[in-house]
């Protein structure tokens, strides 16, 4: 899969987020964080917020939009100005993966800490 030029790397979560984060800083994804738009993971799940606060600023090039979520049900539906500048590129996690983060922060409850 070829990329382009800019990605916008939305996660639905900060569970999404904080793996994203954790990829990148390890130069573990097919991206860099200096090729990301703002340097960051964006948290603006609304296509019509993300329009006004990203794709104004006058991109010379395609966009790909990687969005990571866990659900198939959620739509991003850009305008028609923008629907041929963007590439977009949906990744549906497990809910594992937010368990692994909650796990990795201490947490998670179990019997023992209830009682």
């Amino acid at each position: 899969m070829e990329l382009s030029k800019y990605k916008a790397c939305i996660c639905e979560g900060a569970a999404e987020s904080a793996i994203i984060d954790i990829l990148v800083d390890n130069n573990l994804l097919i991206f860099s964080r200096n090729e990301m738009i703002d340097e960051s993971v964006i948290r603006c799940r609304n296509a019509k917020h993300f329009e006004e606060r990203y794709l104004r600023k006058g991109f010379d090039s395609q966009i790909s939009v990687i969005r990571i979520l866990d659900s198939k049900k959620e739509n991003f539906n850009l305008s028609r100005a923008y629907k041929h500048k963007i590439n977009v590129i949906n990744v549906i996690t497990a809910p594992e993966i937010e368990m692994l983060i909650i796990h990795n922060e201490g947490n998670i409850i179990t019997s023992k800490n209830q009682g």
